[in-house]
């Protein structure tokens, strides 16, 4: 009878370990799937971003045939992000290119006839219009990282997600937070 009462009590102690184990992994997992939606409401702006660069070079490149440099790091950035799947590549890539496409629009205000004929100033309208969807839409995403990266830090989760190999997920920068 002891020996039953002894196998009872080791049974009910091992299944609600199991179950704390199984809620721990499910509760990561639930952030992660959130970090992962939370970017693709993001990616789908930032694609729209990266898909005005090759017009914004077209009108640019007709008056400033010297600014090959420049436009060849955007196009590359560009590549780099439409060509990565995964959302760290993305996020890096995303956080550095704000700070390529700037000179391009510097630039560009340097020459008026480029301003003149319009079609400039309606791809920065363009530019500054997906920029401010982006700006809202990266502060949920970054809570949404901010949850799931301190769940995976904080002891005991921090030792399932080593076991399981969860990863951090990195923040998606502002402008401003960039040059800080």
């Amino acid at each position: 009878m002891e020996k039953l009462i002894f196998f009872i009590i080791i049974a009910v102690i091992s299944y609600i370990f199991i179950r704390y184990i199984i809620n721990i992994y499910n509760n990561i997992v639930f952030l992660k799937n959130n970090c992962h939606k939370a970017f693709a409401n993001i990616d789908v702006l930032l694609k729209k971003q990266v898909e005005l660069v090759p017009v914004l070079t077209q009108v640019a490149d007709k008056a400033m045939a010297h600014e090959k440099q420049l436009f060849s790091e955007l196009i590359a950035s560009r590549q780099r992000y439409l060509s990565s799947t995964a959302i760290e590549t993305k996020v890096d890539t995303a956080n550095q290119f704000p700070a390529k496409i700037k000179p391009l629009i510097a630039i560009a205000e340097n020459y008026p006839t480029l301003i003149s004929k319009g079609v400039l100033l309606e791809l920065q309208t363009q530019v500054k219009h997906v920029e401010d969807q982006i700006a809202d839409r990266r502060e949920f995403f970054n809570q949404t990282v901010t949850l799931y990266n301190t769940d995976i830090h904080v002891f005991p989760n921090i030792i399932f997600a080593r076991l399981f190999r969860f990863k951090d997920i990195p923040l998606l920068f502002s402008k401003q937070e960039r040059l800080q």
